[in-house]
């Protein structure tokens, strides 16, 4: 923590090449007992992700011994009392021909005082000739925080109670929903209903006399529709007059069967004002067909 900021980025990089080549090494390397990748991923698998790394390697006379307190030593290690809380620790002990059992052993024996009775060791060894004289120690692991995690779920569960209060309205709104729905379809069958059966139809079908017809119109004047011609009722004519009659009869039937509607000019969207069966509305001259010259 003292050293300058160069120097510790400078230790930080080696810190960081060196764990790669480890890995590299440790897989690619063909060795007497050789570590696989699922080694690897079994010693590194914990639920906090920290991962403990150290590298040691020493050509001296006790070399065994200088190795492992290197590897130790390592920043990522904090001098290997992490791994008494490590559930599996990954350890390769590499060399060259020179190496020998007891030096291994050395190893090992020494790297278990640092773990504890309930930790899997995965161990591994390998020769290679371009080590030479060397020695070198491997070891991975992973932290097990299992103690720390309880410690973070507190907080967590006091966000539990605001779900419940959202869920309360959401489950009474689709009971709201569904019971107005098939009141206004009964509703609207119900009022259509009536309409289905206008009783006009029956008044354009059936022909019938001036007289008989005189009581129709107000019915069809009700509906807003423009009235017929309707011509005054005569007193019967003497019996010399009878085809003046008939001829001028025959002429009335003609214009009441008109169906074009007669201009009522601005009376035209109001109610008809009939009194004895003529529509006051319409201008006399064209209620007495009047010719204007």
């Amino acid at each position: 923590p003292h050293a300058g900021i160069h120097q510790a980025f400078s230790k930080a990089d080696t810190t960081i090449s060196q764990s790669i080549r480890s890995i590299v090494n440790l897989i690619q390397r063909p060795g007497l007992i050789r570590i696989g990748f699922d080694d690897l991923l079994s010693a590194l698998r914990s639920r906090n992700g920290r991962c403990l790394f150290g590298f040691g390697e020493s050509d001296s006379d006790n070399r065994a011994h200088d190795a492992l307190a290197q590897a130790l030593k390592s920043p990522l290690m904090d001098r290997g009392r992490t791994l008494a809380d490590s559930a599996r620790v990954l350890v390769q002990v590499a060399g060259g021909p020179g190496m020998t059992l007891s030096e291994v052993e050395i190893v090992m024996k020494e790297l278990d005082r640092h773990v504890s009775d309930e930790t899997q060791i995965l161990f591994g060894t390998a020769v290679d000739g371009r080590l030479g004289e060397r020695l070198t120690v491997t070891i991975i692991s992973s932290f097990a925080a299992d103690e720390h995690l309880p410690q973070t779920q507190p907080p967590m569960s006091s966000a539990p109670p605001m779900p419940p209060a959202w869920e309360q309205p959401h489950e009474a709104r689709p009971k709201v929903e569904v019971e107005p729905e098939p009141a206004p379809i009964e509703d609207f069958q119900s009022e259509t209903s009536p309409i289905e059966e206008p009783g006009l139809a029956e008044v354009e079908i059936a022909p019938a006399p001036l007289e008989e017809q005189a009581p129709n119109t107000v019915e069809v004047l009700d509906t807003a529709e423009p009235p017929p011609v309707i011509t005054p009722r005569r007193k019967p004519a003497p019996a010399n007059e009878e085809k003046v009659s008939a001829e001028k009869s025959t002429q009335a039937k003609q214009e009441v069967l008109q169906f074009e509607p007669v201009n009522r000019g601005r009376f035209e969207k109001s109610e008809p004002t009939i009194v004895e069966g003529e529509d006051l509305d319409v201008p006399t001259y064209l209620r007495k067909k009047i010719k204007v010259k």
